[in-house]
């Protein structure tokens, strides 16, 4: 007897918990859909972002780019004036020593100029 009551209690229990209906479903599964609905808004949303910030980098990089170039081509400038300066530099050194040497000859041939003189008034004298 015992196992014939406890063979209906299992009988009524499973009678009683039945399948799920397509309304429970339904209104277990709608709020699931709407909010994977806002997600997939919001996951496009990042994407559109993502690819405006990928064209925002690009044209960012572009312009580095050519704000490196500049700066390579005013560096190779500076670098060519340093090189012409100190060309002008070294020139004025070469030139400073010739007008130094010049005017050591200068002097030199002055004083030729007046030992010759002083010679030759000595030899009008005689």
């Amino acid at each position: 007897m015992k196992k014939f009551v406890g063979l209906a209690f299992v009988l009524m229990l499973l009678s009683t918990t039945g399948c799920a209906t397509k309304e429970y479903v339904r209104s277990q599964v709608d709020p699931l859909a709407e909010r994977l609905s806002k997600l997939e808004d919001k996951v496009s949303q990042l994407g559109g972002m993502t690819d405006a910030d990928k064209a925002a980098i690009q044209q960012a990089n572009g312009k580095a780019q050519q704000a490196l170039d500049v700066a390579n081509k005013a560096e190779a400038g500076v670098k060519k004036a340093d090189d012409d300066a100190a060309q002008a530099a070294a020139s004025a050194t070469r030139a400073e020593n010739a007008a130094n040497t010049a005017e050591q000859a200068a002097r030199e041939a002055q004083q030729q100029a007046k030992k010759t003189e002083k010679i030759f008034k000595l030899e009008q004298k005689k």
